[in-house]
C-alpha cells in the first residue's frame, strides 16, 4: 500500500491546517494598540504548548490563521473577564457589601413576669408564662387528654376577660361515638377510551423518492421531480420542502446592518462588514461554515476519501456521489424517450433531450440573440463567435 504524503506549499496553520500566508506563532503582533505573542496567548488561556518543529518545515509550520487568531482572541477576553468579575466579587464578599434578602427568623427569648392585679389590659398583651415546677402529682394526673398536646410554653397574643389567677381551665369536650363508615359499593370500571396519539415534533420528511441499495448496503434516495440523489433521506427532505415546496428557510438579521439573510448566506454577507468568510488558504475558495473549509481541505488537497470506487480508484466524500460514478461502469440506460426511444443513464440528460423535442431553449447570447438548450453550448459560442465581448 501506498504511503500518503503531505505536501505543503504555503504557511500551515497549527490550529485549523489551513494553509495560505500566515502570521508566525511566536512573533509579537500590534491589536489594538497592545502587543500580542499568539503562541504566549494559546499556553495562558488554553494550557496548550505547541512547539516548532527542527528542520526546513520550522517557518511554514508555526503559523497560524486569521480565523483561529480571532478565536483565540475571544477565548482570552472571556478568561479575563471572568477572572475580573470574580476577583470584584470577592472583595466585595470580604468586606461585606453584598446584601441579600433576609430570611433568617427571629427566635424569642422567654421572660419571666411577674402579674399584678393593678395591670391595665394593655400591659399584659403577649406575655409569657411559664409552666409552674411545683405542682402536684395529683393535679398532674387530674389533667384532661386533650391536653396532653400542649406544649409546655405557650404565649397568650389575645386580652383575656378575667383576671389572671382566677382563670379556670376550659372543660374537655365529650367525645363524640366514632360514626361506622359503609364501604361504598364498586362501580363497574369503564372501558379506557385510546388516547389520541400526540404529534412528534421534528423535521418533517417527505416521501416522495426512490430508494435504492447499493451492494455494500447502502442506501440512496432519488428524487422523483428532479432526479437528484441524496445519501441521507435528511438531505432530500429539505431539498425537497425548499426547491420544489418553495419553503426557504428563515432569515436571519444581520446585528451590523438591517438586511436579513438566510444562514448559508450569512458568512458571505458578513464579509461586507469586515469580517471573512471561512476559506481555503490553498485554493482561496470560500464556504460558508469553518467545518465545510476542512472537509474540502481534506477531500481536495490531503487526498482523504469516506468512499472509493473500485474499478477506477476515484474516492469521494459522500455515498450519494459515489452512486452517480458507478452509473458510468454500468451498461443500462433505463430513461427512455417516448417520442424517439433514445435512453439516457441519467434523468437529468433525458429532460435536456426532451427540450430539443419541445424546442425549448433558455440559454440565448446577448450579441446575436442566438438560443442554445444547454449552458455549455452558450459558453463555446461565445468563445468562437464573440470572444471580444463579455
Amino acid at each position: 500500500m501506498a504511503t500518503k504524503t503531505w505536501k505543503i506549499e504555503k504557511d500551515l496553520c497549527r490550529c485549523c491546517h489551513a494553509e495560505g500566508t500566515f502570521d508566525n506563532l511566536a512573533e509579537p503582533r500590534t491589536f489594538l494598540e497592545k502587543e500580542e505573542v499568539y503562541s504566549d496567548m494559546l499556553r495562558e488561556c488554553l494550557d496548550l504548548d505547541i512547539p516548532p518543529v527542527p528542520g526546513e518545515l520550522c517557518a511554514i509550520t508555526y503559523s497560524i490563521c486569521n480565523a483561529c487568531i480571532t478565536r483565540l482572541r475571544d477565548a482570552c477576553n472571556f478568561k479575563k473577564q471572568v477572572q475580573d468579575c470574580e476577583q470584584r466579587f470577592m472583595t466585595l464578599y470580604y468586606k461585606n457589601a453584598i446584601q441579600g434578602l433576609n430570611t433568617e427568623t427571629v427566635v424569642k427569648e422567654e421572660l419571666e413576669v411577674s402579674i399584678d392585679d393593678n395591670h391595665s389590659d394593655d400591659d399584659i398583651e403577649t406575655i409569657v408564662l411559664k409552666k409552674e415546677e411545683d405542682d402536684d402529682d395529683d393535679s398532674f394526673m387530674d389533667r384532661d387528654d386533650d391536653d396532653d398536646d400542649m406544649s409546655e410554653d405557650f404565649a397568650i397574643t389575645k386580652k383575656p376577660t378575667t383576671s389572671m389567677k382566677t382563670r379556670s381551665k376550659p372543660k374537655a369536650k365529650p367525645k363524640a361515638p366514632p360514626v361506622k363508615k359503609e364501604k361504598p359499593q364498586p362501580q363497574p370500571k369503564k372501558k379506557a377510551e385510546p388516547k389520541p396519539v400526540k404529534e412528534k415534533k421534528g423535521p418533517v420528511l417527505y416521501d416522495d423518492f426512490t430508494g435504492t441499495f447499493d451492494e455494500a448496503g447502502g442506501k440512496t434516495f432519488t428524487c422523483n421531480a428532479c432526479g437528484k440523489v441524496f445519501g441521507k433521506r435528511g438531505n432530500f427532505s429539505q431539498h425537497y420542502r425548499q426547491v420544489h415546496l418553495k419553503q426557504r428557510p428563515k432569515l436571519r438579521g444581520c446585528r451590523f446592518c438591517d438586511v436579513k439573510v438566510s444562514p448559508n448566506l450569512r458568512a458571505f454577507h458578513m464579509e461586507k462588514h469586515g469580517l471573512p468568510a471561512p476559506s481555503c488558504g490553498v485554493c482561496g475558495k470560500k464556504f460558508a461554515r469553518p467545518s465545510e473549509v476542512l472537509s474540502h481541505q481534506r477531500f481536495y488537497h490531503m487526498g482523504e476519501a469516506n468512499y472509493r470506487c473500485e474499478p477506477c480508484d476515484i474516492g469521494f466524500m459522500k455515498n450519494s456521489g459515489l452512486q452517480r460514478h458507478m452509473a458510468k461502469h454500468k451498461s443500462d440506460k433505463p430513461f427512455k424517450c417516448e417520442l424517439c426511444h433514445k435512453s439516457y443513464k441519467w434523468r437529468n440528460n433525458l429532460r435536456t433531450h426532451i427540450m430539443v423535442h419541445t424546442n425549448v431553449r433558455p440559454y440565448v447570447c446577448k450579441v446575436c440573440d442566438k438560443a442554445f438548450i444547454q449552458s455549455s453550448n452558450l459558453k463555446y459560442h461565445m468563445t468562437t463567435k464573440h470572444p471580444n465581448d463579455d
